[in-house]
């Protein structure tokens, strides 16, 4: 419907019922125009009050004010997007506590300051243990000795050779009891 074209309504109601009316209006700084369309909306859009209760479980009340410029700014918000006081608030909560529990849920993916302090310390310890056995070493003054290339193997393969000879001789001589029995 267009916010050009506007049709009246016009009824009669009791006289206490049109006091408590012009009571709200003047709390709410409505027009009787913004009442009654806020009302009409309610009751011809039930549905959107209903699944709210249901979602809800047990009400609790919340309630504040707000200053008189913000309130009218809220107002004008609420009847551009077709709104309620209560699903504009509730949906603004809604929205910062699943702000809130996403960023804690980020926070304890990542390490904690104090599990950082943890891995920097021993980062430090480890450096510190190197830096040590390196500064150690240097006091010392010593350098790796490089040991004289020899070739150990020819005195090797003499013992080799005289292994051989001599197990060739107790072989032959085991043999030749055998052979001698």
């Amino acid at each position: 419907m267009s916010t050009n074209e506007k049709k009246g309504v016009t009824v009669k109601i009791d006289a206490e019922l049109h006091a408590e009316v012009r009571r709200y209006i003047e709390e709410h700084a409505m027009t009787m125009g913004d009442f009654v369309s806020m009302a009409l909306q309610n009751e011809l859009h039930p549905k959107l009050n209903m699944q709210e209760d249901k979602n809800m479980g047990n009400m609790r009340t919340l309630a504040f004010q707000v200053p008189e410029e913000l309130f009218q700014k809220i107002k004008d918000y609420l009847q551009r997007n077709n709104m309620t006081q209560k699903q504009f608030v509730i949906g603004l909560i809604e929205t910062e506590i699943n702000r809130d529990l996403t960023q804690r849920a980020d926070m304890s993916e990542a390490p904690t300051d104090s599990e950082r302090v943890v891995e920097e310390h021993t980062e430090r310890q480890e450096t510190a243990a190197v830096s040590d056995c390196e500064s150690v070493s240097e006091e010392v003054g010593e350098e790796p000795e490089e040991q004289e290339s020899t070739d150990f193997s020819d005195d090797f393969d003499d013992e080799d050779e005289d292994l051989d000879e001599s197990e060739d001789q107790d072989e032959s001589e085991e043999m030749g009891m055998s052979m001698g029995m």
